[in-house]
């Protein structure tokens, strides 16, 4: 029996489709080890408050289940005072569109307002924060990642923002002190009983020079001021993990059957003339001693 010839055009394209899924898991991979370094630079000459960065995440704006309330209070504390910052890490918007794979219709259709107005909404909030230098870093979480279309990113690219895919690492000098901050949205470490383990495991692999590990995506927030060794002597590290201003009924049933919103973005706030930060569950507990903390650091 005669065997069949081998079509060569045919086992080209079976090798492009190959490669072509070999290239986009290394690309995943990447997103999950790449540091993604940054520098970032505050001048701050103010004695009457200290500088405050807010750390966002998993907001899933558009959903129905989101805590707009708090949202607005976000947005305006950032815009309108002085010396606060924002950092984005992750899953700011909900962003389901169809065809998604792996996700459910009934999930697209917890969404009140449109992907598209999602987008166009997001790139507004964006450019606002960055024409008052308020926008410190910016990490796309895998619902950013949810579609083709990136109008966010072509802002952020522009602008000159710390931007990055699932991680990022920034340098960011306010005055003459260097705050090192990693931000990971995904993590490979979990653990349902402590929700900063993957903060721990992601300072001791890859971060062991970071001052302060975020990192998202679970909705279930934490937060721990944890002794590690740098330079001979042991340091004080802020480990976070942010919460999720989404209260969907899953998460609730997984998680705890009462809303976290309210502890769901932390806040630091830094010394403006030596190396000290305080953490805070709550930004609008930070919000509080801001300014009046300057006189902590005389």
């Amino acid at each position: 029996m005669e065997e069949e010839a081998v079509n060569s055009k045919d086992i080209i394209e079976e090798l492009e489709e190959l490669f072509n899924r070999v290239s986009s898991i290394r690309e995943l991979y990447s997103d999950y080890f790449s540091r993604n370094e940054y520098e970032v630079k505050i001048e701050f000459n103010r004695l009457t408050c200290s500088p405050m960065i807010i750390f966002s995440s998993d907001v899933h704006f558009g959903s129905i289940y989101t805590d707009y309330q708090k949202l607005l209070k976000i947005w305006k504390t950032v815009l309108e005072r002085d010396h606060i910052y924002l950092a984005v890490v992750g899953d700011f918007i909900d962003n389901f569109e169809l065809p998604v794979p792996r996700l459910l219709q009934s999930i697209v259709n917890t969404q009140i307002i449109t992907p598209a107005l999602q987008r166009d909404y997001y790139v507004k909030f964006l450019n606002a924060l960055i024409e008052r230098n308020k926008l410190i870093a910016c990490v796309l979480g895998n619902h950013e990642n949810f579609t083709p279309s990136y109008p966010y990113v072509q802002l952020l690219r522009e602008k000159n923002v710390p931007l990055a895919k699932n991680r990022l690492y920034l340098r960011l000098k306010i005055n003459e002190q260097e705050y090192r901050i990693a931000f990971i949205h995904r993590s490979r470490f979990n653990s349902h009983l402590n929700p900063v383990h993957s903060s721990i495991m992601e300072l001791r692999s890859l971060y062991p020079d970071a001052d302060i590990v975020v990192t998202s995506h679970t909705h279930l927030p934490g937060m721990m001021v944890f002794p590690y060794p740098r330079d001979g002597r042991y340091t004080e590290r802020i480990l976070i993990r942010t919460g999720s201003l989404k209260a969907d009924p899953f998460q609730m049933e997984q998680y705890s059957p009462y809303s976290v919103s309210q502890i769901s973005t932390p806040a630091i706030i830094f010394a403006p003339r030596s190396k000290k930060m305080i953490p805070f569950f709550s930004f609008e507990n930070a919000l509080e001693l801001q300014n009046i903390s300057w006189v902590l650091w005389l």
